[in-house]
């Protein structure tokens, strides 16, 4: 029997951090969270517990800065594991954007550097990437950004920003603004993530962004689908 510790992705160097999340076989889905909390040479980990959650923040802006120059060399397949791994049920990175120990402006950055995600590698791909994860990106970030035990949120009704604090009205405002950057950009995939991400977000100019996509747009999407993106009703 193994020993149980924690893994600390912040005792990583960058270069490990990006190796640990996307070298790796592709596994199930089933699969996928024992995969990860296990290492090569069998050590399973209890938990992730980040020692400097503002050293892996800094991590994460800069894979999301540079992710168009450093995914390439990995498959679709290791590179939608990766993303599920960083923003999903393995480790809920997205959470340390909410972590008021971590300095407002590390958190900022962060989140504004996710539009390179899109603009630098969705967007640039002649190729349909299908990538689950990337779609399913906001959804997961606005999970972390509404749903208790966040401090920030406790008390407040779901999607109802007139109840945030300061902090996260700001962080708020920052989702929105990072979110219609990539709205933005000429290409329809970059789009439908955007759409599904505002959707999500809760944020009082959602309704009126997206009916100006609807009315501007000739687009490819459903008109039944962009309403709901608009009412905040989308799945």
């Amino acid at each position: 029997m193994y020993e149980v510790t924690n893994l600390d992705l912040s005792s990583y160097t960058f270069d490990e951090f990006v190796k640990f999340c996307f070298d790796r076989k592709v596994v199930t889905d089933k699969e996928l969270f024992d995969y990860f909390y296990t290492d090569s040479a069998g050590q399973r980990f209890e938990e992730a517990i980040p020692a400097s959650p503002e050293v892996l923040i800094t991590h994460m802006t800069k894979l999301f800065s540079e992710f168009g120059e450093i995914v390439p060399k990995y498959s679709l397949t290791q590179i939608d594991q990766g993303i599920w791994a960083i923003i999903g049920p393995c480790f809920h990175l997205a959470g340390l954007l909410f972590d008021s120990s971590i300095r407002l402006p590390t958190r900022l950055e962060c989140i504004r550097s996710m539009f390179c995600l899109y603009s630098g590698f969705i967007a640039k791909s002649e190729a349909d990437l299908n990538l689950t994860g990337l779609f399913m990106w906001w959804d997961l970030v606005l999970d972390d950004f509404w749903t208790p035990p966040r401090p920030f949120v406790a008390g407040t009704y779901k999607g109802d920003a007139s109840k945030l604090d300061a902090e996260s009205r700001v962080l708020l405002d920052a989702l929105f603004e990072t979110l219609n950057r990539i709205l933005d950009l000429p290409d329809t995939e970059t789009q439908r993530c955007a759409l599904h991400g505002l959707g999500h977000l809760h944020h009082p100019d959602v309704r009126h962004t997206v009916q100006h996509y609807i009315d501007d747009n000739k687009s490819e999407l459903p008109l039944e689908w962009l309403e709901k993106c608009r009412d905040g009703t989308v799945m």
